[in-house]
Order: structure tokens, then sequence, then C-alpha cells
């Protein structure tokens, strides 16, 4: 009995990066917020944004590529602050295996990059293809300067960058396994955006077609904008299952955690 838990911790582990679930569950209790002002704010956040995002869209006609620039930013991000943590700043065996290897980082850098130069490139949904690879650089860097984009990437690295600082000093003063909290949100996010990736594209299987010329005979006026249209729709969806999936989460686990207090 005592080896087939051992075992069962041991697969549990790998599953959540090098962490057990208690670990992990204390952590994302601590860290997470999931009442309903919290949530709230949340939602109201959402549809401010978004909204923000809609009229940027019908006033300055944005190519889809920028829409989704944030979040590959982000997780470009955290993937090299997390490997210069791991090897500079925080000695913890479990959050090194989460971190990953500098050549994993590298990988899934470059991988980002060659995606997002194609992306400038083919500029499906945009208004244009540019002419080259230094013409569609200067025009990805206009579009970044004319929407202030550089400024909300800045900050959104300043952020993350912040409240890792506050999160290595408090656990150079617990110790214990390090739990990256700050990236909480993101990392449900990215599972999101595959799950959500994988039934969209089972779905365009079979629908595609139909949707595209729905979209653009009555919505958006051109196949180009529901490309544009249709990566905001999925990007809010992407937020929208976040948000509920974080705050179903949070509350079982606070609920495991009070069972577990009760039979203590």
């Amino acid at each position: 009995m005592a080896k087939r838990s051992s075992t069962e911790e041991t697969l549990r582990r790998r599953e959540l990066g090098g962490y057990s679930d208690a670990e992990f569950d204390r952590e994302f209790a601590r860290a997470h917020r999931s009442d309903a002002l919290s949530v709230g704010i949340r939602v109201v956040t959402l549809v401010v944004v978004f909204g923000l995002l809609a009229r940027a869209i019908n006033t300055h006609d944005l190519p889809p590529w920028l829409l989704v620039l944030p979040l590959a930013f982000e997780f470009v991000c955290i993937m090299w602050v997390g490997w210069l943590l791991s090897r500079f700043f925080v000695s913890c065996e479990a959050f090194a295996k989460s971190a990953g290897s500098f050549w994993l980082v590298l990988i899934w850098t470059v991988a980002v990059v060659a995606v997002f130069i194609a992306a400038i490139l083919f500029n499906p949904g945009g208004t244009g293809r540019p002419d080259g690879i230094e013409d569609g650089l200067r025009e990805a860097a206009r579009w970044m300067v004319r929407t202030d984009l550089h400024w909300a990437l800045l900050a959104m690295l300043a952020a993350l960058l912040v409240s890792t600082a506050q999160e290595v000093a408090r656990w150079k003063q617990v110790r214990g396994v390090f739990v990256w909290t700050s990236i909480m949100t993101a990392g449900f996010r990215i599972g999101v955006i595959f799950l959500v990736g994988f039934l969209g594209f089972v779905l365009a299987m079979f629908t595609g077609g139909f949707l595209v010329e729905l979209g653009a005979d009555y919505l958006y006026g051109t196949p180009d904008r529901a490309v544009v249209w249709g990566t905001y729709g999925f990007l809010l969806v992407v937020e929208l299952i976040t948000l509920v999936v974080a705050t179903l989460m949070h509350r079982e686990t606070l609920q495991k955690q009070a069972a577990a207090g009760k039979k203590a």
C-alpha cells in the first residue's frame, strides 16, 4: 500500500511539474481569489479591455497577429524569467524541473518568434502583405507604437517582475518548495488555449467554410474581417473559460483544505 501511494505521488509530481498535490493546492489557495467581489472585478476588467479592443479593431483595422502578440510575449517572458529564477535566485529542485532547461526555453522562443514572423509576413486578415521581412518588421513596430501596445507589454513584464520579486522574498523567509503563483492564471490560460484551439479546429473541419462565408456576408464585410473578429472571439472565449476554470478550481481547493482541517 505504501509503495502504491509512493508511485502515485511520483506520477502526480510529474504531472504538476515536480510538485505534490498538497504543495500546489496550498500555494494556489493562498495566492488566488474566487470570492464574488474578485470575480466581479475580473469580469468588469474583461468587459473594459475587450470593449476597447473591439473599438480599436473598428477604428484601426488591427491585424489578427497584433491581438495575439500579448499572449505570446507573456509566454516567452514567463519561460525566460522562470529559467533565470531557477538558475540564479531560487534553489528549489521542484521549481527547477518545472522551469525547464535552457535549450527547451530557447526552442520555444525560436518557435514563437518564427510563427509571429510568418504571421507578420503573410498577414492573414490584415490590410496587405509586406514586401519582405524588414518591411514587415518595420510595419509591425509601427502598429505597436500606433496602438501603444509596447507600453502595455512593458507594463505586463514589469508587473510580472515585481510580483515575482515579492514571491522570491517571501520564499526566502519560509523556504520549502517554490511555487510560482504569479503565473498560475497564465498557466490556466495556456491550457485553455490548447483546448479551445483543438475544439475550434475540429469545428472548423465541418463548418469552417460556412461560418467564414456567413461572417463575411452578414457580420464583417470581408473574409479578412472575419479572420480578425474570429481571433477576437477566440481570445474572449479563452479569457472567460480561464476565469471560470480558475474560480471553480480555487473553490474546490478551499473545500478540500477545509475538509482536511476538519478531519485533523
